[in-house]
């Protein structure tokens, strides 16, 4: 992680961050009445929570990280021509 600029560490942390609170609506979820039983709502709230930290984690870094490689090449290619 210390190749992470600060809003990559910021993404990470927030989809960190996000992802544990829908574990932990899951697990409140369980003892709730009827104990033992997942409630849907909490299935599609913490689905919700999961796609948005999904998104902000992977995709976006994914996308950054590939596009400063690329980016790093191309002015590599230009300091050789030079």
């Amino acid at each position: 992680m210390s190749k992470m600029n600060g809003v990559d560490k910021h993404r990470f942390w927030l989809g960190t961050g996000l992802s544990m609170s829908g574990v932990i609506i899951i697990v409140i979820s369980l003892f709730i009445p009827p104990v033992g039983e997942v409630h849907p709502s909490a299935l599609g709230a913490v689905g919700e929570i999961f796609l948005l930290a999904g998104c902000l984690l992977g995709l976006d870094s994914y996308v950054n990280i590939k596009m400063r490689k690329m980016f790093s090449q191309q002015e590599d290619k230009k300091e050789q021509n030079q």
